[in-house]
Formats: C-alpha cells, structure tokens, sequence
C-alpha cells in the first residue's frame, strides 16, 4: 500500500502560514504527529469491483490522479447521482491512532460546490458524514481539507468510505496518526463544559440522507459526542405530526401518493420504510442521547398541524381535518390552519402526544413557541373565557388589548399546569425518581411573550417551566426582523431567584462571521447566561459567510468561555488545508479552467 509519512515542516506549510492554535482534535495537536501515515494510493480500496477508470459509470467510483507540493496518489471520485457502494481501505496501524480523512473541494465547474461522504471504521456501527468545507483558490485551484474521523485502538480495521445522498466528493487519502495513551483518553473524554443546547427539526436529519436503518439515523449525532452541547431539543416535526410509529399522531404524508416534490416523498418514504422494519425513530434519537449522557427533551412545534397547497397533503394532521370546529378563528369569523389552545380538547390531544413519547422517559418534553402562533384568536371558546374572565365582547376590543393578552396568558397558564400534572403523574407511575423537565423556545422580548399569552415570569415562579430558550428569528410570529436581538436582561430578571434557566440562542446557519459568534457568546457567558441554545446544528456543515472550516468546530465549543475570548480577538481556527497541484486532468495554474465555455 502507497504510503507517505508527513514531516512537522511540511504541516505546517500545507496550511499557508503557521497557525498558533489548532481545534483540539487537529492532527497538527497531536505530539507525534511527524510519525503519521498518509495513505494516498486509494486503487488498494476494496472491493476492486466498485472502481473505475475513463469513463465515469453510475455505481462505480472514479480513480483519478491527484498531486500536492508534498504528495501524489489516486482519489476516489464521484459524482451527486453516481450511487457507488461502500469501499475499505484496510489499515495496517496497531495501537491508538486518530484517524482522518482528506476530502477534496468540489469544483461546480466555476465556483465552489457542495460535497460530502460518511466514513467509519470496520467495526463500528455509525458512519461519520464530512465534507469539504474550504473555497477554491485563485485561478479555481481545489484544495484538500482534512477531516477527523475518530480516536481508535486499531488492530486490524479498515476505513470504510460510502457515498452521501446527493452529494459528490473526492477522497484524496487517509491518515492516521499515533496517540500517546494520555492523548488517546483526553480525546475521547466528554467535554466538562456541556452548557449547550441543540435542537433538531424531526424532519432534515431523514429527508436528505434516504435512511433505512437505525444506524443510518443514528449518524446525525455522531461527532456530538466529546462537545460542550449536554442536552438535545428533539422535536418530533409539528404538534401532532410525528417522525416515529404513533397511536395518537399523523406521521407527514400519510395516506399521500402525490407529494409536491421529492424532497417530501423522500421524507414519507423513509419513515415508512423505518417503520416496516420495526424502527421507532424517535427511540434510536432517545438511545442516541442517552449513550453520549445526553438529556433529552421531546419537543413541539405548538402550531404545526398542516400546510397550505402545496403542502395540504404533506402536512396532514388527521385530527386538525376531522374537528375543523376546533380551529382558531379570525375575529371576522374567517377559519385559520390552526387549532384553538383554548378547546380543552385539543390540549387533551397534545397531552396524549406527550404521554406516548414518554413512554421513552425522556428528561423533559416542551413546545417551541417560536415555531410558531397564534394558538387561539377569536373562536368561541376564547371569546367566551374572555366575557367569564373581564365581563366584555372579545371581539368589540383591539387585537393588542391587554385583557386579550391576559385571557390568552391564562388559557395557557391552564396548559402547563396540564403538561405539569401529566408529567408528575407518569414519573410516580414509572417510579420514576428524576422529575421530568419541561422546556421552552421563547421570543425575543417581553411585549411578543406577553402579546401571545406566554406568562414567563409567572410560570417561572410557579416552577412551570425549567429551561427557556430565547429566540430572535420568528419572523412570522413578531412580524419584526431583528437579527441577533434578545433582551437577556429581561430573561435574567424573570428568572432571578427561581430554579428556571434562560439560555440565548444562535441559529446554526446565521451565526454571522465566526470572530463575531464568539465574541457574542462570549458576552452572554459573561453575564452569567447558563449556556448557549444552537438551532439545529449539524457536523458536516460550513460557515454561512464561506468562512474556512465546518461551523461545528466552534458551536460545539460554546461552552468555553476562554477559547471564546481568545477566537473573537484572534480568529476561529482553520483545518489542515492542503492545495492541490494537480487533479485528474486539470494541472492547476496560473490559467482559469473553462473560460472557453
């Protein structure tokens, strides 16, 4: 097997200019990393069936040539629709090793496209997906990024290298790099700091990656494992539409055969397939986050219950269609695609909801308010506790009427004390010794909290919710767009004194340039925030701004306060980035590829 050994110098001078800090699990940061073995000739994978050269073919991986200023060997090439099966490169190595994988930018012919596999070692269960998340060059010119794989004992395994739906990609070489038994545990430890939070939608870790087994869902949460995020926000896709086999909920696109585009067939289609074959994917997330010593939260979308066209037939709750009496009504009399939280009913529904996921004994359930309102208007339910409550019409007063806030505030507060009695009396039926949490997505401000009848403080007091996450990105909610806006002194206030914690929140495709995301999450740790909440987070993905590296890096460090700090003044760390002198036909130069076209 071709292999080269990297010397210091030329670590260094793969990336441009010596960096002074590396990510902690950066091969550079490993004491021995002059001894690491660079496997390059990527002709030896097996089997040999599944390889190709000339002319590419669907299901068969493309051998190209490829050179560095410090090395030469065959890539493995793909396409997004060439389909190819599983590969391994057996790895001759014994001991602790960390291992990685050198992954080519992705040409779109004149800029940069989007690229991914997933790779794993021989005996574990879980790929790893990865992609390159660099720019090209001057002059188009690709570029390798390195990419950790994991912390092993080899003795005998073999890398295995499978393609991502949809994607293409380019497998230059596999490394390995051999750990003292010192680094080798520090690099598998659990993080100390595991302040954070992540949520997860229920819907894209399945629709773009076609998974048919528990261990293809699983790979969302690999590489979650060593971070500072401690506890997972799953939610289940809406109110009562659900991503696991339920007796009470509506799975998206049930009963639908023509979907509006494959996006959601693809959806429908998997969990189906999951389900045929027994797999609860609710449970493999719940199993997921209890092996990494995780808490896990079942969450709502309070008001995801169905779509309009072209989605009526995607999102499709079946107890939404059949009480349309039970919807939330403009004060004109004109029916909404909601359902009234002020209908006992339809909070007794959701109750069931929770109470069959509960059967999991999560750490807590909850709702994200920020996904979204109203959840009543001006049904007679509501127009009728409004008369019992302020002796007045509903409907003779302004929309922003304080008596309005106060009626729907108290409508609510009804929920939770619901939500709050369901989960005490599940835990004594359980014996249960732990007391099950209950955890809020939240608006930026106090005028949005109370506007929609979300009585924080008093609930808060009350010992009616545990964690609030504060979000500034609900737009269609607040009707106001402020990017980054959260009144954590208002938060800080109504939670002082009281058991409950508010954690900030970044979205993890909007964070902004990564010195200005540590700089602000460096602030909030500094006023004494709990924590840091991340929206739907996920390994693979880049900068939104195009910044060198996968945004991972830096979200699943947010509890480091220090490194914070030092990133917002100096700079994010950047991966082991190597360009390429020459790969396949295209011997990079001073010449700009396809100008002729």
């Amino acid at each position: 097997m071709n292999s080269s050994r990297l010397i210091l110098a030329f670590l260094a001078l793969s990336c441009g200019a010596a960096r002074a800090e590396f990510f902690p699990n950066d091969s550079r940061s490993f004491s021995q990393s002059a001894k690491a073995v660079v496997l390059t000739d990527l002709s030896k994978v097996e089997p040999a069936a599944a390889l190709i050269t000339g002319k590419r073919q669907k299901g068969k991986w493309k051998m190209i040539p490829f050179t560095t200023e410090e090395m030469k060997g065959t890539a493995l090439s793909i396409y997004s629709g060439t389909n190819p099966p599983v590969v391994k490169l057996p790895l001759a190595e014994r001991g602790w090793h960390a291992v990685y994988v050198g992954l080519a930018t992705t040409s779109g012919g004149f800029n940069i496209g989007g690229n991914g596999i997933k790779a794993k070692l021989s005996d574990e269960p879980v790929f790893k997906r990865m992609a390159n998340n660099l720019a090209l060059l001057k002059n188009r010119r690709a570029v390798i990024q390195e990419c950790f794989l994991t912390v092993a004992n080899l003795n005998g395994q073999a890398v295995e290298i499978a393609p991502m739906p949809g994607l293409p990609a380019t497998v230059c070489y596999v490394k390995a790099v051999p750990l003292t038994e010192a680094e080798a545990k520090a690099a598998q430890a659990p993080s100390k700091q595991r302040s954070s939070i992540a949520t997860f939608d229920g819907h894209s870790w399945i629709w773009p990656f076609k998974p048919t087994t528990a261990e293809e869902l699983a790979e969302e949460f690999r590489g979650f494992e060593t971070t500072d995020i401690g506890k997972w926000w799953f939610q289940v896709t809406g109110s009562d539409l659900v991503c696991y086999p339920s007796k009470v909920g509506t799975y998206p696109g049930e009963g639908t055969v023509d979907f509006p585009n494959g996006t959601y067939a693809i959806y429908t289609k998997s969990l189906e397939t999951l389900f045929k074959k027994g797999v609860n994917p609710l449970k493999v997330a719940r199993d997921a986050a209890k092996a990494q010593g995780a808490e896990f939260h079942v969450m709502l979308r309070p008001a995801g219950w169905v779509g309009s066209m072209p989605y009526e037939e995607t999102f499709n709750s079946k107890f939404f269609y059949a009480h349309p009496e039970w919807r939330c009504f403009d004060r004109d009399g004109t029916p909404t695609f909601f359902m009234s939280y002020a209908i006992p009913e339809v909070r007794k529904h959701l109750i069931e909801v929770f109470r069959e996921t509960l059967e999991l004994q999560p750490e807590g359930v909850g709702f994200l308010f920020n996904r979204g309102m109203p959840l009543m208007l001006w049904e007679d339910a509501f127009c009728e506790r409004f008369k019992a409550m302020h002796h007045a019409d509903a409907k003779a007063v302004e929309d922003d009427d304080p008596r309005i806030h106060a009626t729907r505030a108290a409508i609510m507060t009804d929920f939770m004390n619901e939500v709050r009695v369901l989960l005490d009396e599940t835990a004594a039926k359980q014996g249960r010794k732990e007391r099950y949490k209950i955890s809020l997505g939240t608006f930026s401000n106090e005028a949005d909290n109370t506007r929609w009848g979300l009585d924080l403080a008093n609930w808060a007091q009350r010992g009616l919710v545990d964690e609030l996450a504060t979000t500034w990105f609900a737009y269609h909610t607040s009707f106001e767009k402020t990017p980054g806006k959260i009144d954590m002194e208002y938060y800080r206030r109504i939670t002082k004194g009281t058991k409950t914690k508010a954690y900030p929140m970044v979205i993890a495709w909007k964070t902004g340039k990564p010195k200005d995301l540590c700089k602000q999450a460096a602030a909030y740790l500094g006023a004494g925030d709990p924590g840091i909440a991340i929206w739907d987070p996920q390994v693979m993905k880049g900068w939104p701004d195009n910044s060198p590296g996968n945004v991972f890096d830096v979200l699943g460090r947010l509890g480091h306060r220090d490194e914070l700090l030092r990133w917002a003044k100096n700079g994010v760390p950047e991966p082991l980035t190597i360009p390429l002198t020459r790969l396949d036909e295209n011997h990079f130069s001073r010449w700009f590829p396809n100008t002729g076209f």
